[in-house]
């Protein structure tokens, strides 16, 4: 079968390697769509894996070709797999918080992912509820996003957004984009959102943000309190790995408001001076999120099925697995928004 595979810093072959063979509890995925992510972006251009060469990718829906005796019953069956493997026995996954397990192994990441024709699904996945059925309406490229969504979902339902916030973005890529998505379902108000690739601000427009500032050209701080009569945003999500960016939304948040810098820092760059006075005198909570347990994997498939989030808006370009180099050409380009590969 064919696969992407990574051998070091931006050293990323397709290869013919053999189908991997099912040993222990557990199924083979056929994989009918898999999504290109930022993840998989940095891994490529850092080469930093637990172990190379691996198979990237963790974004994916296909079908279950082969199974052990134990999960015989989802042979023939459509999922999406949420790509993190947790114990379901320590005291983070026993109160929910499965994110925190120190136990997590992921798909893509630490063992071989779903840039191939065929990958390898343990069983521990499905003893923690993380291979669910795809339903019949909804195609394999939509069900590929849920993962993605799901990060973005846990990281507004821990800032709490609801009813009539009024919700600051910063950054419009493919996450970006889905927090506005996510943040108009659950109720916002006012969405704005700061980018500075006027591309994905008109991406924006067309998806229904409220307001849109070119911080680069804007000043962010001045435009958001005129947006807001001074107030500030009552939520901020920083959705794009810069220090700076950070900064901006201790600036641009309400008194008493809230802060997720859901997306990670690179390597070297992770410590960023900011004035705690801001937080301490606002009164702000300031947190970060990342991944998503069984639960809130669960309800986002269940809010795309249901119609609530369109995710089809975000896929611009989807290319076969032969194509794998030419598609991460085009993420590292910055064209367009969600890049799928379907083998």
């Amino acid at each position: 079968m064919l696969a992407l595979r990574l051998y070091g810093k931006e050293d990323l072959r397709l290869e013919d390697v053999d189908v991997p063979k099912l040993e222990g509890d557990g199924a083979i995925l056929r994989v009918r769509a898999t999504g290109i992510c930022a993840t998989d972006i940095k891994a490529y251009t850092t080469g930093a894996r637990t172990k190379v060469p691996i198979t990237l990718g963790h974004e994916f829906a296909g079908e279950i070709v082969e199974a052990s005796e134990k999960y015989q019953e989802y042979v023939g069956k459509r999922v999406v797999v949420n790509p993190n493997i947790f114990c379901g026995k320590c005291e983070y996954c026993l109160k929910g918080e499965h994110v925190l397990c120190p136990n997590r192994y992921a798909i893509g990441i630490d063992i071989d992912g779903s840039f191939a024709e065929y990958v390898i699904i343990p069983g521990q996945a499905f003893e923690v509820g993380g291979v669910l059925e795809i339903p019949g309406h909804l195609s394999y490229e939509e069900a590929s996003l849920v993962e993605p969504l799901a990060a973005c979902f846990r990281g507004q339902r821990k800032l709490m957004i609801g009813p009539g916030d009024i919700v600051a973005i910063i950054g419009a890529g493919p996450i970006g984009l889905m927090h506005l998505k996510l943040a108009k379902a659950f109720g916002a108000a006012k969405i704005i959102m700061s980018e500075i690739d006027e591309r994905r601000l008109e991406a924006a427009v067309k998806l229904g943000a409220d307001y849109v500032i070119n911080s680069a050209k804007e000043d962010l701080e001045k435009r958001v309190m005129e947006i807001t009569g001074g107030r500030g945003a009552d939520a901020v999500i920083v959705a794009v790995g810069v220090g700076a960016a950070q900064k901006d939304a201790l600036r641009i948040v309400s008194r008493g408001g809230r802060i997720n810098f859901f997306a990670g820092l690179p390597a070297g760059k992770e410590e960023v001076p900011i004035n705690t006075n801001i937080i301490h005198y606002k009164q702000i909570t300031v947190l970060g999120t990342s991944m998503q347990t069984p639960y809130e994997f669960r309800k986002t498939l269940e809010l795309v099925a249901a119609g609530v989030i369109d995710v089809k808006s975000l896929i611009t370009h989807i290319f076969g697995l032969k194509e794998g180099l030419e598609a991460f050409s085009t993420v590292l380009r910055g064209e367009g928004l969600r890049v799928l590969i379907k083998p």
